[in-house]
């Protein structure tokens, strides 16, 4: 059943499960544990589309790079669902193989816990799984790197694939305009017993569950703990200093730029480093792509004299003489950019703000940091990929000038892809969650998408987020412990 918490604000006394978000990972939960009989309380923060009074709980202060979290995310019904562009690549096995980066464990289980939900995650979110994951390219490069090797959902917006099937569920209890702004510990501080829930009429009431799962993000997810903070002054599950730190994202790197030989193929090219490569130069992965312009664009009320001196410009090979006056590519050429996995770093971490929201819930805090692992990532696998680009004659590479200086300071963009800090781990003392996604603290609150990630790997997350869910799901509906 479907319900606006700001008209009917009767909630149910005790459920099995208590969801919170409805992105991704929440939908995929609720669904599998309600059709094995769960009663489900599903928690919605925003409404059924977009509003501004619900985007602008994403602000927050930021102090180190920019992740831009109130533009990245959607705070509704679906959650970023409703704006990913699709794109589907899931986890390798050695994103999965034991190693130890910056003092901190990776994964604590291995590709065969994730690989046979695979089919399934494919079927929600609508790709073929008889044409699996086709590489992009042509194996163009030799050494150390090889074609990257996805596909595309069309993409599913998990609000009109789902939100029917959620409307009509008798196991399901679905409240929007519902935010979560407390839970309830019991005596012994062993087991969360409520959560406190508000509407943006500042009603408030609390709920019962036997198990809590938390589906709220990278951000979001450690900021709801941290805010915990009644009965627990550093906030529930944090006993350890681990909930928030390690934030990760994808490093949007601009490499430089390239000339192509073959102008006549204009499709571009993406490549992914080997594991060989990775691991005898103890660098994280890279998916790089080589974006061809066409044919010259410009716009506005002069483009027609933009369009002639751009074509004089680059007929003359001259363009780069008059990248002040316009910065643009020629026919042939592009420019090169990356998905880059980030390290795990204690330093890069979401805390708690000074400033409040209007439930009285702490802003975020993000201090977003990059460190020497990943600057040798990006530099090493920039240097590598220009030298195999002319070694089989492909064409020129012109570097930005950051990759070949150590000195200059990297500039890098995100992906809008947040992991990394509620991290899974075997050991307390190096994360928040053990390998069943339960808190190591509490004996049932359990944390579903990308914030669990121990390592980002160099791939789109909502394939490996969706996996984990049902993972998740079949371990809360059969009480097997996984792994």
């Amino acid at each position: 059943m479907l319900y606006d918490f700001n008209s009917h604000t009767s909630m149910g006394n005790h459920y099995d499960i208590c969801i919170v978000g409805t992105g991704p990972a929440g939908i995929t939960l609720a669904r599998k544990l309600s059709q094995a009989g769960k009663k489900i309380l599903l928690l919605e923060a925003g409404g059924l589309d977009y509003s501004q009074q619900s985007q602008d709980f994403y602000e927050c202060e930021s102090i180190g790079h920019n992740a831009w979290p109130q533009f990245s995310r959607l705070r509704y019904f679906g959650g970023t669902s409703n704006h990913w562009s699709g794109r589907c690549r899931p986890f390798d096995r050695s994103d999965f193989e034991a190693r130890v980066i910056n003092g901190l464990p990776g994964w604590p289980i291995r590709y065969a816990e994730v690989e046979p939900y695979l089919d399934e995650a494919m079927a929600i979110l609508d790709l073929d799984r008889d044409m699996g994951f086709q590489p992009a390219n042509d194996d163009l490069l030799k050494r150390h790197f090889s074609p990257d090797a996805y596909t595309k959902s069309p993409p599913t917006r998990f609000k009109g694939k789902y939100l029917s099937e959620i409307e009509n569920s008798k196991n399901i209890d679905c409240f929007y305009n519902a935010t979560a702004i407390d839970m309830q510990l019991d005596k012994p501080h062993q087991a969360i017993t409520h959560i406190k829930v508000s509407n943006y009429n500042n009603f408030i009431t609390t709920a019962s569950a036997q198990k809590f799962i938390l589906c709220l993000g990278g951000i979001e997810t450690p900021r709801f703990m941290l805010n915990c903070k009644n009965q627990i002054p550093t906030g529930i599950g944090n006993s350890s200093d681990m909930v928030g730190r390690c934030f990760m994202e994808h490093l949007n790197v601009q490499m430089g730029s390239f000339l192509y030989r073959n102008i006549d193929n204009t499709a571009g090219m993406q490549f992914y480093t080997d594991d060989t490569f990775v691991n005898d130069n103890g660098i994280g992965k890279s998916n790089i792509t080589f974006g061809i312009v066409k044919k010259i664009k410009s716009y506005g009320r002069t483009k027609e004299i933009k369009n002639f001196f751009k074509n004089l410009a680059c007929q003359m090979a001259i363009e780069d003489k008059v990248q002040f006056i316009s910065d643009f590519k020629c026919p042939g050429m592009g420019n090169i950019g990356t998905l880059i996995e980030q390290s795990p770093n204690l330093d890069s971490r979401v805390s708690l703000s000074k400033e409040t929201d209007s439930f009285g819930l702490q802003r975020t805090k993000l201090d977003w940091q990059i460190n020497k692992f990943d600057k040798q990532t990006i530099r090493k696998a920039g240097k590598a990929m220009a030298i195999e680009f002319a070694r089989e004659n492909l064409g020129t590479v012109r570097l930005s000038d950051f990759i070949l200086d150590d000195s200059q300071k990297i500039k890098f963009g995100h992906h809008h892809h947040h992991m990394g800090t509620t991290r899974m781990s075997d050991n307390p003392r190096f994360g928040v969650v053990d390998r069943n996604s339960k808190v190591h603290d509490l004996d049932n609150l359990y944390i579903a998408g990308s914030s669990v990630f121990s390592t980002g790997g160099a791939c789109n997350p909502t394939m490996p987020i969706v996996q984990l869910g049902l993972r998740l799901a079949e371990y809360l509906n059969t009480a097997r412990k996984l792994g």
